[in-house]
């Protein structure tokens, strides 16, 4: 898609993938970033980077924990009394919680369905946007789980249906937005070097660190700059509904029409 005139909005995006994202937007030509994260130290300071890199007047820095509806909410209309549309959505943040899971399931869940029905709320062509398309950043756990991470793993797979509901062909052609989702990989952020002392409680089973070390150990890595340059790619050709694993520094389009087909037979 061509960024020339368009406006963005990240969340998370004050480090790691989403900070990756935000810059990969800005070295593409986009008119402006809002990059909203709960972390306002670490906002500032990346805002402020990007601003030395790219200019004052392409960055916005807007504090929002998007486990918070209202925030979120906030969020977007800032952004859009900033800069005047919003066309693109990227919905990055994320947090690991596999034994206080109350927190994970309000933001990876709630931050994506939230972020998303904002997303349509401004950019639908219905409610006085010009189309966009929305980006859900799920996890290639989300399809394949990590056993010791069984929360994480099944917040991404909701992050999966969700765009592969909301990116129907009926709601696509009704607002005019799309909804695209990314599976990363094992990808190089401080999430993931912190993740494994995060994993689901020995209670469960004296050896989930370990099993969560191997599995890391037995994936290729990228870093979150590789991700966002394939996520380029993805935002070129992607159909909305559709689902991206990008990992290993590759990208590949994830097919469900086996699986759907067979779910079909039991209906």
């Amino acid at each position: 898609m061509s960024l020339k005139e368009k406006y963005a909005l990240v969340t998370g995006g004050a480090r790691g993938i989403g900070f990756a994202c935000v810059r990969e937007l800005l070295l593409n030509g986009i008119e402006g970033v809002s990059l909203v994260d709960i972390n306002v130290k670490k906002g500032k300071e990346s805002t402020a980077l990007l601003q030395s890199e790219f200019g004052p007047l392409k960055v916005l820095f807007l504090e929002a924990d998007v486990s918070k509806k209202a925030e979120v909410r906030d969020a977007f209309r800032e952004s859009v009394e900033h800069w005047g549309h919003l066309d693109l959505v990227i919905n990055d943040a994320g947090m690991v919680s596999e034994q206080n899971w109350e927190p994970a399931l309000l933001t990876n869940c709630g931050g994506a369905l939230q972020g998303t029905l904002t997303g349509f709320q401004y950019m639908s062509t219905k409610q006085n946007g010009r189309g966009g398309t929305i980006v859900n950043v799920a996890s290639i756990r989300g399809i394949s789980p990590n056993m010791a991470m069984p929360v994480y793993s099944s917040t991404k797979a909701f992050t999966i249906m969700l765009g592969r509901s909301l990116g129907a062909p009926m709601y696509y052609d009704h607002n005019g937005v799309k909804v695209i989702t990314v599976c990363p990989g094992k990808t190089t952020t401080e999430l993931m070097l912190s993740s494994a002392s995060l994993v689901a409680s020995s209670g469960l089973h004296p050896n989930t660190q370990a099993v969560h070390v191997e599995t890391l150990n037995g994936m290729k890595s990228q870093s979150p700059q590789e991700f966002a340059k394939l996520l380029m790619t993805v935002l070129d050709q992607a159909a909305s509904g559709t689902v991206w694993a990008i990992a290993g520094n590759k990208v590949n389009q994830i097919d469900f029409s086996s699986m759907d087909q067979q779910c079909m037979l039991y209906s």
